[in-house]
């Protein structure tokens, strides 16, 4: 309840609780098929310690069961976010996602990680974890190759794993434990918000939205994550207000030509061009947000995840010399 008055906390709660209980009964209509999904992956749950005690952060490890007995030494790491307009429990719905990685990418690990999520736990519960997540993978460098750790995610993932990319850099080197050893070569974020601290209302549009977010469950978003408007400056917050030069060498951002989150995004890519660094800022044409969450084989929206997931272990292989 942090940050909100009482009688606003229950409001937004009722609010929040109706909007998760139409995501929940849309997820049961479609189930995984997780025979298909995992083909040739393992899959490990894991939890990770947090800072904040009775907390654990809840994760999972995908490897290529083709390489499981093959690996030795550290490996390369991927750690991925999922979308969840920062409210949503959505945790697992990159499955397809990740395991997809591991099988094209037998040498690398994947971490899929949950976090925290407003209105019952704000900003910034969710970096803590995100960084939690880091420093977890950071107290294993037997097992993982902490200079090569790439982060990604989806949507509001995204936004967190453009925060864990560069401002989060610049205090990594002040830890006096092992987050200091962190390399982080490559970041992928898949149609992010990058500002909140625009109000919904004064944020670009693009041309031809296509099943836009309505701007009421935005500002709905924005007001569970971060109840003090003045917050959503912090570059933890809003990575697009972030100095340019604390990202990494290779940036990789996806945005959908349909949807109204594009517009910062496709800004930030330009943002942290400087001719030394690689970006990579690919424009999904036609696509809504989370186009790929819930597309069929056959279909446009299939073929244009199909390109878009080649783009990233093509990008991944390149930053990750893997």
């Amino acid at each position: 309840m942090a940050g909100h008055t009482p009688a606003r906390y229950g409001e937004l709660k009722a609010a929040v609780a109706a909007a998760r209980a139409q995501f929940d009964a849309a997820k049961a209509a479609q189930p995984e098929n997780l025979a298909e999904v995992l083909d040739g992956v393992e899959e490990q749950s894991v939890k990770i310690p947090s800072r904040d005690g009775g907390h654990t952060i809840e994760g999972r490890l995908y490897r290529s069961t083709a390489a499981a007995a093959a690996t030795s030494g550290p490996t390369p790491i991927l750690v991925n976010w999922h979308g969840s307009g920062m409210v949503f429990h959505m945790f697992g719905q990159d499955r397809p996602f990740c395991a997809q990685m591991a099988r094209e990418m037998p040498g690398l690990a994947i971490l899929d990680a949950d976090y925290r999520k407003g209105p019952e736990d704000p900003f910034p519960a969710a970096v803590h974890d995100v960084e939690d997540a880091l420093r977890w993978v950071a107290s294993q460098p037997d097992v993982y190759d902490v200079r090569r750790v790439a982060v990604s995610g989806f949507s509001a993932g995204g936004l967190l794993a453009l925060v864990a990319s560069s401002s989060f850099r610049s205090t990594f080197t002040n830890h006096a434990d092992v987050l200091r050893n962190v390399q982080i070569p490559v970041v992928v974020a898949v149609y992010p918000p990058t500002d909140l601290s625009v109000p919904v209302a004064e944020r670009k549009q693009v041309e031809k939205p296509v099943r836009p977010i309505p701007p009421q469950m935005a500002a709905l978003f924005d007001e569970c994550y971060t109840p003090d408007p003045e917050l959503r400056k912090d570059p933890r917050c809003s990575p697009g207000r972030t100095d340019p030069s604390l990202f990494p060498d290779h940036v990789v951002i996806i945005t959908c030509g349909g949807d109204n989150c594009a517009p910062e995004a496709n800004d930030l890519a330009e943002k942290v061009k400087d001719g030394k660094r690689k970006v990579v800022n690919e424009i999904m044409e036609g696509m809504p947000h989370a186009f790929d969450k819930t597309c069929q084989p056959g279909t446009p929206e299939w073929e244009q995840k199909d390109k878009m997931n080649a783009l990233i272990v093509k990008e991944l292989k390149e930053a990750l010399r893997i």
